[in-house]
């Protein structure tokens, strides 16, 4: 399970990937103490049917992304850390492949709604879900080397569905 690192392929591997989420959710909590935080399966490893790269994208939504200075001595436990201006990113991963990477957003934000709402209108449109399985294998086709021009790529369709 993981993605090597840079290269792209896909498989259909949900109640496994379900299950990870499950898994990683419980230490989350336990890291967090149990506070109430709102901890989704996102990305194409939570839409049944769906295709995917096999990294599991988790979402956890925060009032305010300081509130996790508390956390950050657990969290290098378990993750590497990177800060980025809208969220604060956790990577699960080893020398060669990434597992997780879970993303720490406000949960007010644009991001964080448009991220549950496209995870949401994949589960419910079987015509929109289609279409973007096939975008996905086309893309892994033509970047199998190269993932940051395929989730570019990915990006494009993905606004155009968010409208």
């Amino acid at each position: 399970m993981g993605l090597i690192n840079e290269k792209v392929y896909l498989e259909k591997n949900y109640l496994k990937w379900k299950q990870m989420f499950r898994d990683e959710k419980k230490l989350l909590k336990k890291i967090f103490h149990n506070n109430d935080l709102v901890i989704e399966h996102v990305g194409s490893t939570s839409v049944p049917g769906l295709i995917a790269k096999p990294i599991v994208d988790i979402l956890v939504g925060v009032l305010n992304l300081n509130d996790l200075d508390e956390y950050i001595c657990e969290l290098e436990k378990y993750y590497k850390i990177k800060y980025n201006l809208d969220e604060i990113l956790l990577i699960k991963e080893d020398s060669k492949e990434t597992f997780f990477l879970i993303h720490v957003i406000d949960i007010n934000s644009n991001r964080y709604k448009n991220m549950i709402k496209f995870r949401d209108i994949l589960i419910n449109n079987p015509n929109i879900l289609n279409e973007y399985a096939q975008l996905k294998i086309d893309l892994q086709r033509k970047y199998a080397d190269n993932r940051e021009r395929y989730t570019e790529e990915k990006s494009k369709f993905i606004k155009e569905v968010l409208m």
